[in-house]
């Protein structure tokens, strides 16, 4: 690891298209100014971790739904669901038929 002391308002060049600035110093926070193309991706290391934490967190947590049997019973309520509205769509299919038939 390369380690530089900086002033506010010096830069330190990575490359010939990013350039860091210190903006400020105050006590024990540093505030940096980071010029690069944008399709440089530029991310908090802490952000980073986070979001890699969560992902892993909720692919456990969908793998143990899975060997739950969690998604197998979403997909039994979807299909008692669906048939209880063709269940439906049939009575009143029948009720307007015979409707009809009384009519005449």
């Amino acid at each position: 690891m390369l380690v530089l002391t900086r002033r506010a308002g010096e830069r330190v060049l990575l490359g010939e298209e990013i350039e860091v600035t210190v903006v400020s110093v105050r006590g024990d926070q540093v505030r940096l100014g980071i010029e690069a193309p944008a399709e440089v991706s530029i991310c908090r290391s802490e952000l980073v971790e986070r979001v890699k934490q969560e992902n892993a967190a909720a692919a456990v947590g969908a793998a143990a739904m899975r060997r739950a049997g969690v998604g197998e019973g979403l997909k039994s309520w979807r299909r008692r669901a669906d048939n209880e509205s063709r269940t439906i769509e049939r009575r009143r299919t029948a009720a307007d038929r015979e409707r009809r038939q009384a009519q005449q």
